[in-house]
């Protein structure tokens, strides 16, 4: 089976994937002459705009953004597909292009006007056009209004969804607990329902965007359930388990709707008697770490996770106290004192230069004043270390651009 090109990353950050649908695409002349025959695909309906994914690999994928959108309609016309009715016809002044011949680069905005016409194997147009409608209604709207139309729709629509029982695992388990949660990984959030259960806990996001329609949890392989923020709101739940058969560590870090929710279903897993968690006192982590039996690594993760701090949110990522200066030498003596830095001093007065360039511009501020305009962690800091591991994230944060070369980062060193 093909891997699935498209994944929420290429929309923008916090965007929502609500459906797709098998159709066949071309785009009008005169500005595209050389494309006249109609290409199989699939069509994603996104909150803010529409993304169709070639079934060529070698093609790209074409984002149509529905801020960018002059007109969407039901098309009829003799000119199409052995006189296919069921078109749908979308006006743009300009249109992305990304992933061409399958390589993650920046992405092609043309800014051109274009006309798109997808005709829909399965589906009816006239039951799709109203939802499209009205996602470019609210595209019209100012940011915080089209956000709370949007907010609007996804609740209608979730409120008509409930969990399919058909995926349980087996037929004598209990339902305790169902509730709408939103599946949280770096700059994406996927709104789905759980379903807990005397014997497991599930996951069914509201669109098909996973690899698997319901993800299914073991409550006896839960090994950690821990409270956490998202969004500066106490609504976040973090799971750690460990995959049967082959024991691999896995996560799922949820938010729900308010802070009664989150403890809601934070009580009523830790009420199931098949779950066993792992609880070391704090005293004892601290004693396992200065006896050496703790990496400073995996000793320095548990302080972060302490303090909120996931791999799962770019927003509270884990932080590594600085340390080392040397970032020359090929080998370290840990013995040595010159090798680390003054740990006395904060990461922004270590330069005494650049300290007093930023005790000036304190000095010459209005109220309220302060010497540092930025946080030691935040989504673009992290990305900008993270880059080459991770390219798409950037990508999505920086609306389809890499930074400029000349801050890229390099080496520690620099």
């Amino acid at each position: 089976m093909e891997k699935e090109r498209f994944t929420m990353l290429l929309l923008e950050p916090g965007e929502i994937f609500f459906e797709d649908y098998s159709v066949q695409m071309r785009a009008i002349e005169p500005l595209f002459p050389e494309q006249k025959e109609w290409v199989d695909g699939r069509l994603k309906l996104c909150s803010k705009s529409l993304v169709f994914v070639n079934k060529d690999f070698i093609q790209p994928l074409i984002k149509i953004q529905l801020k960018e959108t002059i007109s969407v309609e039901q098309y009829n016309s003799e000119d199409n597909i052995e006189g296919c009715n069921n078109m749908l016809n979308v006006q743009c002044k300009q249109y992305v292009e990304m992933l061409e011949k399958n390589v993650l680069a920046p992405y092609k905005f043309i800014h051109k006007n274009a006309t798109f016409q997808f005709c829909f194997n399965y589906a009816k147009v006239e039951n799709c056009l109203p939802q499209i409608l009205q996602l470019l209604r609210a595209a019209t709207l100012p940011t915080a209004e089209q956000n709370a139309m949007i907010m609007t729709i996804v609740h209608s629509r979730q409120s008509r969804v409930c969990f399919d029982t058909s995926w349980l695992e087996d037929l004598y388990e209990t339902v305790v607990l169902e509730i709408q949660a939103n599946k949280v990984l770096p700059l994406v959030v996927n709104p789905g329902r759980v379903l807990l259960t005397t014997s497991r806990l599930y996951f069914q996001p509201y669109n098909n965007m996973d690899q698997h329609p319901v993800l299914k949890i073991q409550l006896k392989d839960i090994s950690s359930i821990i409270q956490r923020r998202f969004l500066l709101r106490q609504v976040g739940l973090e799971i750690k388990w460990q995959k049967q058969p082959d024991g691999k560590i896995e996560y799922l870090f949820l938010s729900l709707n308010n802070q009664s929710d989150r403890d809601e279903l934070h009580k009523k897993l830790l009420d199931q008697s098949a779950v066993s968690l792992e609880t070391v006192p704090q005293n004892q982590m601290t004693m396992r770490w200065q006896n050496g039996s703790l990496s400073n690594y995996d000793y320095l993760l548990y302080i972060n996770s302490l303090a909120d701090r996931t791999f799962h949110d770019l927003t509270q990522y884990p932080v590594i106290p600085w340390i080392i200066k040397d970032y020359i030498s090929a080998t370290l003596d840990l013995d040595n004192p010159d090798i680390y830095r003054d740990l006395s001093k904060p990461i922004g007065a270590l330069e005494p230069t650049r300290l007093e360039r930023l005790k000036e511009r304190y000095l010459e501020m209005l109220e309220p004043k302060f010497l540092y305009g930025s946080h030691y962690s935040a989504p673009g800091f992290v990305l900008f270390y993270l880059v080459r591991k991770y390219p798409q994230y950037m990508l999505c944060l920086q609306n389809g651009r890499f930074d400029h070369p000349d801050r890229m980062f390099n080496r520690y060193y620099n």
